[in-house]
């Protein structure tokens, strides 16, 4: 899965299981992913703020954990 980027990532998921299901699967992942995100900065202390230096690409860390998920159920 590495190497692909949110389009393709996206349409393999959207394959698995239908346009709308991938839409709310992907959306509660990356609810998730950025969540855990802040949970971490409040639990180390750290600014409530997001700079472009250190952020992470929730959304690209979302559309892989379902495409995991969906491959594993195959």
């Amino acid at each position: 899965m590495q190497g692909m980027d949110k389009q393709e990532l996206m349409a393999k998921i959207v394959a698995k299981v239908g346009r709308e299901k991938a839409i709310d699967m992907v959306m509660q992942a990356y609810n998730t992913e950025m969540l855990t995100t802040l949970l971490h900065r409040l639990e180390e202390n750290k600014p409530n703020m997001i700079s472009k230096f250190n952020r992470r690409d929730q959304l690209t860390d979302a559309l892989t954990r379902v495409l995991e998920v969906c491959e594993l159920a195959t």
